[in-house]
């Protein structure tokens, strides 16, 4: 049976929704300022990186990569909810893919290489394969929110948008929130102030200002691409 190749650490149903309406997409590489155009299969891919080499007895070279599709199905059935205007109580689903774009990231392997080079000296593509997927599942609980809210562009405002980024997930140090963008006209904030309770969560509408912000963290947070439904890039 043919091995996958194609596989995402941004899922397909995610960046979709930063397409624009011909199903087009931008992609700009922070480290060298080149834009490509693509779409959601072209872009947040890396060839085998979910690949296990010699696997074990009883086990697959695609058990890992089936195993996130099965994640990313879930994940996409509650994000689809959201975004047409349900908010769903368990959104365990999208905490478990928010978790794995987290961590389950080609970026990521790069900066432990440059960072802790002694300490992963020696490892195997499986022993990579393995700590990540085991960082991501240790992680998964931190991305479910004490409350969280929906930011949506105002739909008389047809110039702002949301970008996001091969890092997706937008953390503060000094702040008990996270911001998730969803959509190129919805982000999703996370709150973990116990003020808040997990049972009212609602819509805001996002003005143009608080629009730009979110923008300007996401491409802070970026690591190396931000995708965006138009070739312009600014704030």
């Amino acid at each position: 049976m043919p091995i996958s190749k194609r596989h995402h650490y941004i899922p397909r149903y995610y960046l979709k929704q930063f397409e624009n309406g011909t199903g087009a997409m931008w992609r700009r590489d922070q480290e060298t300022d080149a834009v490509t155009r693509g779409n959601n299969a072209h872009f947040g891919y890396k060839k085998h990186w979910n690949t296990l080499e010699s696997p074990p007895e009883g086990y697959a070279p695609d058990w890992a990569e089936n195993r996130l599709a099965e994640v990313d199905k879930y994940a996409s059935v509650v994000m689809s909810r959201i975004l047409s205007g349900e908010l769903p109580n368990d959104v365990r689903a999208l905490a478990c893919a928010i978790s794995f774009m987290t961590n389950n990231q080609p970026r990521l392997r790069r900066e432990l290489e440059e960072t802790n080079a002694q300490e992963v000296q020696g490892w195997s593509d499986n022993h990579w394969l393995i700590a990540r997927l085991r960082a991501s599942i240790d992680a998964w609980q931190n991305y479910i929110p004490t409350h969280y809210s929906i930011q949506v562009i105002d739909e008389h405002d047809q110039v702002s948008r949301f970008l996001t980024s091969s890092n997706p997930l937008v953390e503060f140090t000094n702040k008990p929130i996270k911001l998730f963008p969803l959509s190129s006209r919805h982000c999703l904030t996370l709150s973990y102030d116990q003020q808040f309770s997990r049972a009212d969560p609602y819509f805001q509408v996002c003005d143009s200002n608080m629009v730009k912000e979110i923008n300007r963290r996401t491409i802070e947070n970026s690591w190396q691409y931000i995708y965006s439904n138009k070739p312009d890039f600014s704030e």
